[in-house]
């Protein structure tokens, strides 16, 4: 444990608009029992008292660190620039707006000690209501060795959210970090790869808190989000092929935009039935009853089979909350890959 508590881990944080949130997110990580770290905060422009809220708490410890983006580049720009400027041998991701149990680079560091031909590792988490409240699981891929080999040779995807993700800093650097040209998905995209080329093992038990936000980014460009996902497997086949990867905008001309009419509408139905699947979870969870009607409504209209699917992610969801209450929350029932199927809030 010494030794792991001599790995500095630098913690990025972007922040757009987060006074309302980012001292419960900084508290979080300071609160851990893993002491050797550094808190970059980088402010893609902020108008609200964001620069306020970061002043005061780098006054508080000199392990947090304050940068503004002159203008707004964007949450990957953003990360990337702090990737570059950290010093620690691992680096770790949160969102301003999500938080961590205190023993959550503890376990993480001691995956990587335990595992050293993993680079990156990740973890459950459960996710917060609007009113900061813990509950359901959010479960986690790939949770064993079989898992994770399935990845390399299958271009299975993992199931992983960026506050989550702890990783060797050497290799972000050699990849390049996050693509800066996706609005939407350039967190799978570069976990999904990191995970076929170097390993990523994900602990099932949630050591951190994903919150519940009703104008997220891929709430914005659901449509691009979905673009972006289906991309990334794509890429993973062709990756494993030896065939030249596509760019983004390659993909969306080939496999969308040049589709016959009817098949792009078609598309774009189940796409949008995804969309309200998502928003109904995140209404559901949030206890709004009218929102959860209207976009069940919508969904079945949309796609009655997958309405079916979600009412049957929620209830396992609703089990799975009680199970982690009771401390066996590693017991899930519903693959991660089949949670996104039918709707999982990522």
């Amino acid at each position: 444990m010494q030794v792991m508590n001599s790995q500095k881990v630098s913690v990025i944080i972007p922040a757009f608009n987060a006074a309302d949130t980012l001292a419960e997110t900084v508290a979080s990580v300071l609160k851990g029992t893993h002491k050797n770290l550094e808190i970059l905060i980088v402010d893609d422009c902020s108008t609200d008292a964001t620069d306020k809220v970061a002043a005061k708490l780098v006054e508080q410890d000199s392990r947090i660190q304050y940068f503004r983006n002159p203008q707004n580049y964007g949450v990957s720009k953003s990360r990337n620039l702090m990737i570059y400027r950290a010093t620690g041998e691992y680096v770790a991701f949160i969102d301003s707006d999500d938080t961590w149990e205190p023993n959550k680079l503890e376990v993480c560091l001691k995956m990587l000690a335990d595992n050293p031909e993993v680079k990156a590792v990740a973890h459950a988490l459960r996710y917060l209501d609007k009113h900061g409240k813990k509950l359901s699981y959010i479960p986690t891929y790939p949770t064993t060795k079989a898992e994770m080999q399935a990845i390399k040779e299958t271009g299975e995807s993992p199931w992983v959210f960026p506050s989550s993700v702890v990783v060797d800093r050497s290799i972000l650097v050699k990849e390049g970090g996050f693509a800066e040209d996706w609005e939407v998905g350039e967190d799978t995209e570069l976990f999904t790869k990191l995970a076929q080329k170097y390993g990523l093992l994900a602990a099932t038990e949630p050591l951190g808190n994903y919150r519940i936000r009703g104008k997220s980014l891929t709430d914005k460009h659901w449509l691009k989000k979905r673009i972006a996902s289906d991309c990334v497997k794509e890429n993973q086949l062709r990756r494993l092929r030896g065939e030249k990867e596509l760019s983004l905008h390659e993909y969306e001309q080939l496999c969308f935009k040049n589709l016959p009419l009817l098949q792009r509408v078609n598309k774009l139905r189940e796409v949008l039935a995804l969309h309200y699947m998502r928003k109904l979870g995140q209404s559901w969870l949030n206890r709004e009853v009218l929102p959860t009607i209207v976009y069940g409504v919508a969904t079945t209209v949309l796609n009655p089979q997958a309405t079916v699917h979600k009412w049957k992610w929620m209830k396992t969801h609703e089990k799975l909350s009680h199970q982690t209450a009771e401390g066996i929350g590693h017991s899930a029932e519903l693959s991660p890959q089949r949670s996104s199927e039918i709707g999982g809030l990522s």
